[in-house]
């Protein structure tokens, strides 16, 4: 495979390293804020840019002058498109944007990559690039063959990727309050990955609007209400609680999946008309 170069040394960037090293592909990992064009092999090469958006225009117009004929440069910003490689695409070689989405957390050990999807936009040599990057990885490549609203495909990313963290520590406090003794940290951790990944699985499988369990599905709003009533000791766990509710009656009702005493109640569950006071700690 083509070496690798990878720009910046934070979160993405080791766990594209990581990759590379497991895969065996020829690497060279180089900080963001070196100095001076960087040292490359002869052959053509992939760049990775793992830099923050603000320093994107300046790393290309470093490694400009280190490039040569075949080389394909790469940004992994999710919010910045081709326009933050226009320096690069000037000097000949093909750009793109590649996005990986996977959260990445950790610097040591390096995040994990395995499995990922990928976005990709730009030059057909950067989209071949980007199907050997997702190939390394066991993953998938989702090509955008005209434009990307990157406002609207970031929001999306972040919306799973802080959301499901946001929804996982409220499910933390409740499973701590719920269970006596309470539970240890890692038992939590545990149970609350369990069920993402279970999730995880079925909206692979069956689609996000297939891959929904819940109470409502059986026009159960008593449950729903117990719910809130438990979620009283804590204003925010309880809004998230009341927002997906609110998102998952929409396809609910469009597929009249829903009695209307259901989509009723919970019409007035969500103008806040909760069950007064929290449920009885176990």
């Amino acid at each position: 495979m083509t070496p690798w170069i990878i720009v910046g040394g934070g979160r993405m960037g080791r766990a594209f390293a990581a990759v590379a090293q497991r895969e065996g592909i020829d690497v060279r990992s180089l900080p963001g804020r070196a100095e001076g064009a960087p040292r490359r092999p002869a052959a053509p090469v992939l760049w990775i840019l793992a830099v923050t958006d603000a320093a994107l225009e300046t790393v290309c117009e470093r490694i400009t002058p280190a490039l040569t004929a075949g080389d394909v440069v790469v940004h992994l910003a999710g919010a910045r498109g081709l326009d933050a490689l226009s320096a690069i695409r000037a000097s000949g070689a093909a750009v793109g944007a590649l996005h990986p989405l996977a959260a990445v957390a950790t610097l040591d050990p390096p995040g994990n990559l395995r499995g990922a999807a990928f976005l990709v936009e730009g030059d057909a040599a950067a989209i071949a690039a980007a199907h050997a990057v997702a190939e390394a990885c066991g993953g998938t490549l989702l090509v955008a063959g005209e434009s990307v609203d990157r406002d609207a495909y970031h929001a999306g990313a972040a919306l799973v990727a802080s959301g499901a963290v946001a929804i996982a520590q409220g499910a933390q406090l409740l499973f701590a309050r719920a269970v006596r003794p309470e539970p240890a940290e890692a038992a939590r951790r545990a149970a609350v990955a369990s069920l993402l990944r279970s999730v995880a699985r079925n909206i692979e499988a069956l689609g996000a609007d297939g891959a929904l369990a819940s109470p409502l599905l059986r026009n159960d709003t008593a449950t729903v209400e117990r719910h809130l009533r438990a979620m009283a000791f804590d204003g925010t766990v309880r809004g998230l609680y009341r927002a997906v509710l609110a998102r998952v009656v929409v396809p609910l009702e469009a597929a009249g999946a829903v009695m209307p005493e259901t989509l009723r109640r919970v019409r007035a569950l969500l103008a806040g008309e909760d069950p007064e006071g929290p449920s009885p700690r176990t």
